[in-house]
């Protein structure tokens, strides 16, 4: 995840040859005094001129200086630093709107007792998860839907109970009934289940990506970012989970924009109306050939041997080995849990130590984690232009030696 510059502008006005402190003030004041050909007969520390000269002079000037200089009006000066004000003013000047909170829709695949039966669900009624990280993910069915006789399955509609990206969740996690349907024994979320993207209020840092984007992407020529920005403009969708391909395989300006989601796979209803934005409506460059995709995956068998603190209960043991489980599983983008796990990312090296690392620092019962991939054991995922996942994962307690 990109992250935003820092700057100490006290520090870069002060290297700049700015007075800063009230100290450095008074000496240019003194100096400028002395220059203009001014004498003060009294120039002691307890002088009253000067006295007064720092209650209404220099100690002004240094507010102005430290707090409105240098923390309000330079920061706000640059999209890199600014706050959100800021940020949605220069948004407005580059036709931008800042993203909103959206809950996610998409299908639900029901199963029944019987073949034959007409089931008619009602709208209200609620699939959940089991807890991540100690939160219950609901969805809830939109409206009536009628299950039709002849066929085991049917599909019924529903939305987020709240919004959010961590409701993106991959296929198989929504699998729970709180309260009974009649006639169905079984739900799930299937692949490709998501019809709209849930997403979070567009952050400052997203959104200043976005604006950095709108710089290059203004001009006349259909390049990367310009791409980007039509993009990234989809609720969801962040910038920088943006990788094109340029091959030119197909004809000269032929492109791939491969794309990651925050959260889970990325569904391919929104990526037929990316492509259909983009190619069948025009808003393309003159001979470009754009193809939004799903990033490849690249699918790894993941063994976790953990050490826990002596003396743990059966149930102690059962919580712990739980969260590894679920560590490992956010940081490979199943879910939004657990923010202090770094993601796994496409052209980057995936570290299992330092995963083993976040681990240890916030799971205290952990005394040792190891991982096995494939057949080797703690050595990095490298990825190129791909998306690590999980095929199967297996966290197993190892008996401390």
């Amino acid at each position: 995840m990109s992250k935003r510059p820092q700057a100490d502008f006290e520090a870069i006005l002060e290297e700049s040859g700015v007075p800063v402190t009230e100290e450095a003030l008074e000496a240019k004041l003194k100096k400028e005094v002395i220059g203009a050909g001014s004498k003060v007969s009294n120039d002691s520390e307890m002088s009253p001129f000067w006295s007064w000269v720092r209650a209404a002079v220099v100690t002004v000037a240094v507010w102005l200086i430290q707090v409105l200089l240098a923390q309000h009006i330079m920061p706000n000066m640059f999209v890199a630093t600014a706050e959100r004000w800021a940020l949605e003013l220069k948004a407005w000047e580059l036709n931008i709107t800042p993203k909103e909170a959206v809950k996610t829709q998409g299908f639900i695949t029901l199963t029944k007792v019987n073949i034959d039966d007409v089931i008619t669900v009602a709208k209200g009624s609620i699939i959940q998860t089991l807890p991540i990280e100690g939160v219950v993910y609901q969805v809830i069915v939109m409206v009536d839907t009628i299950l039709n006789g002849g066929s085991i399955t049917g599909k019924v509609a529903v939305e987020a109970l709240d919004s959010g990206a961590a409701f993106n969740l991959p296929s198989g996690y929504f699998n729970i009934l709180p309260e009974a349907l009649p006639g169905i024994v079984a739900a799930v979320n299937e692949p490709d289940w998501i019809t709209r993207l849930g997403a979070n209020e567009e952050t400052d840092e997203e959104l200043a990506l976005r604006l950095q984007n709108a710089f290059t992407s203004s001009g006349n020529w259909h390049i990367d970012d310009a791409y980007r920005s039509i993009i990234s403009s989809v609720v969801g969708i962040r910038s920088d989970n943006i990788y094109f391909e340029n091959t030119g395989n197909i004809e000269p300006g032929t492109a791939t924009a491969f794309i990651v989601m925050e959260v889970g796979p990325t569904p391919q209803t929104i990526l037929n109306q990316l492509n259909k934005h983009i190619m069948e409506d025009g808003n393309h460059g003159h001979g470009d050939v754009v193809t939004c995709k799903a990033i490849p995956d690249v699918q790894y068998d993941v063994i976790s041997e953990v050490v826990l603190e002596s003396n743990l209960t059966n149930e102690q043991k059962k919580q712990e080995l739980g969260e590894v489980e679920s560590r490992i599983r956010a940081a490979f983008r199943e879910t939004e849990a657990f923010n202090e796990m770094t993601r796994a990312k496409p052209i980057s090296r995936f570290s299992l130590s330092l995963m083993a690392s976040e681990i240890h620092t916030n799971m205290a019962l952990v005394k040792s984690v190891k991982f096995i991939v494939g057949e080797k054991v703690q050595e990095d995922i490298i990825s190129a232009l791909d998306q690590p996942r999980l095929n199967t994962l297996v966290v197993r307690e190892v008996l401390d030696v």
